[in-house]
């Protein structure tokens, strides 16, 4: 499982990425997110600080990140980083002090 901190330009931006990779579909002129499947969870946090769109995304099963994807990924729980004798990873933290970040997060 991996969860994802992801931020778009824009609502709209963040609509036409979900369309364009499974996770949302178009009804009646309306976009719908897919909020949840066997494969993913999805949590539209929405704009922060009024301005980009955020999304926490929760990966159930290792979905592959479309290659457009990793534009929108501030964080996620995979990340990692060397230690400071550059030999071992260690996973970066969730942002949890930083005012340009919502500090929304799965619970």
């Amino acid at each position: 499982m991996i969860d994802y901190l992801l931020k778009f330009q824009s609502k709209e931006v963040a609509e036409q990425f979900a369309l364009a990779n499974g996770f949302a579909k178009e009804v009646d002129g309306v976009i719908k997110s897919s909020l949840v499947s066997r494969e993913h969870a999805l949590h539209e946090i929405g704009k922060h600080n009024g301005k980009d769109y955020w999304v926490l995304f929760r990966d159930l099963v290792g979905v592959p990140v479309p290659e457009e994807g990793n534009q929108f990924i501030v964080w996620s729980s995979n990340m990692t980083i060397n230690d400071e004798a550059d030999v071992d990873a260690v996973k970066i933290p969730r942002p949890k002090h930083n005012p340009d970040i919502p500090s929304t997060f799965w619970a």
